[in-house]
């Protein structure tokens, strides 16, 4: 059954304005992002499995992605991990991406995003999962290129600015907290983010390795309280020099 039929108008609009009238998986844009893809819903879980309409359970693909899926018959789980687990799964937003480095890097994620046709957004995501997977890397001018042209890495460099240290040491921490085998959901209820973002963090984490020292807590389990002292000594650092 298609989204047009099972799905009301009005959660249609709200999961499209959600995903950014941008397809989940390639990261092409539909008509009202000032793309021309053909958007639909997807049910994580199908109808026929007892999945409901409510938003938790769609996803924005295009047409292309959303006929690749059932016509290759991927699970759920499959569809599940390329849209949550970045650094495990990888997805046709990706190919785009490395062709456009191709073409027009070193190059920063903004016109990476316009040479592949994809939105801003989704291609910062992907490149940190490339990144993550040592495919491509961010140089300290602030451009992406594949890994092995890349002179001087930003991976394992302090960052520049307490700011962005702040994010660094967070986005470590939520990547040990995963690492422990804690739920994306309790994560982000642990750290005040959107449960969307926490790949993303684990990613970026991985991607730039900041240098912020693991302290692990007696019980071995992650030290929560400890993201505001990591934060504080990375920033003290950085006052220091």
């Amino acid at each position: 059954m298609s989204d047009r039929e099972s799905v009301p108008p009005e959660i249609k609009q709200l999961v499209l304005e959600r995903d950014d009238f941008t397809c989940q998986l390639c990261g092409c844009l539909g008509s009202q992002a000032g793309g021309d893809a053909s958007l639909h819903l997807h049910h994580r879980e199908s109808p026929s499995d007892g999945g409901s309409n409510e938003p938790s359970n769609l996803v924005t693909l295009c047409a292309n992605c959303h006929h690749h899926h059932h016509s290759t018959r991927l699970s759920e789980d499959d569809i599940q991990l390329n849209l949550d687990d970045y650094d495990i799964s990888t997805t046709p937003a990706d190919a785009k991406i490395l062709d456009a480095i191709e073409t027009v890097a070193p190059a920063a994620a903004g016109d990476i995003a316009d040479e592949a046709c994809i939105s801003a957004v989704h291609a910062r995501r992907r490149l940190y999962a490339l990144a993550a997977a040592d495919i491509v890397a961010h140089d300290i001018e602030g451009q992406w290129d594949l890994t092995d042209r890349v002179d001087e890495p930003t991976r394992g460099r302090l960052p520049d600015s307490p700011e962005r240290a702040a994010r660094f040491a967070r986005d470590d921490v939520i990547r040990r907290m995963r690492e422990s085998g804690m739920a994306h959901s309790k994560i982000a209820d642990i750290v005040g983010l959107d449960e969307r973002t926490i790949p993303v963090a684990i990613n970026r984490a991985k991607a730039f390795d900041p240098p912020v020292p693991p302290s692990p807590s007696q019980n071995g389990d992650p030290d929560i309280a400890d993201l505001a002292r990591r934060i504080a000594s990375v920033e003290r650092q950085l006052d220091n020099n």
